[in-house]
């Protein structure tokens, strides 16, 4: 009787020990397509704090210009609080955004073209057809942006080739 009571147990702890957590895949999806849609409201606000609070600590930025490689908020930090003292009246428009959601439902990986205008000095600007990527991880509760990606469009090819048709 001893050796069932033991089995018993065994086999319990094993089978408790492999349920998986219920993911809600749509309610994932939604507060990922949800911090995506807003992570640039730092910029519509012009709040630092709002904007070390959209990265991981660590997070890996990679802007259009040269010097714009970070890996770290202390690493950006300076350069994100130059680029609030000088974008005034931001406005994002997104569009072709696709996201993805990982199967734990704590991660998304997306896409997107994003119009940018503002005003710089006085003077109106826009910067059009930016592609926009990204990876966004919820850690400790909250959405944060891990890695983004920007680029710019290049007229013609950087490196030759034929396109195949």
């Amino acid at each position: 009787m001893k050796q069932f009571i033991y089995l018993f147990f065994i086999c319990y702890l094993l089978s408790a020990c492999n349920q998986s957590q219920s993911i809600d895949m749509q309610k994932a999806t939604e507060e990922a397509t949800k911090f995506i849609s807003s992570q640039f409201n730092f910029y519509i606000s012009g709040d630092l704090e709002l904007a070390k609070n959209t990265f991981y600590s660590n997070a890996v930025v990679i802007g259009t210009d040269a010097t714009e490689f970070w890996r770290g908020w202390d690493a950006m930090e300076p350069d994100v609080k130059a680029q609030l003292e000088v974008i005034k009246d931001a406005k994002f428009d997104v569009s072709n955004l696709n996201i993805d959601v990982s199967s734990s439902g704590d991660m998304a990986a997306y896409t997107s073209v994003v119009d940018f205008s503002f005003t710089a000095g006085g003077e109106p600007a826009k910067i059009s057809n930016v592609r926009n990527s990204g990876v966004v991880k919820k850690i400790d509760g909250k959405w944060r942006i891990t890695q983004l990606h920007w680029s710019i469009e290049l007229a013609g090819q950087a490196v030759e080739y034929e396109k195949p048709e």
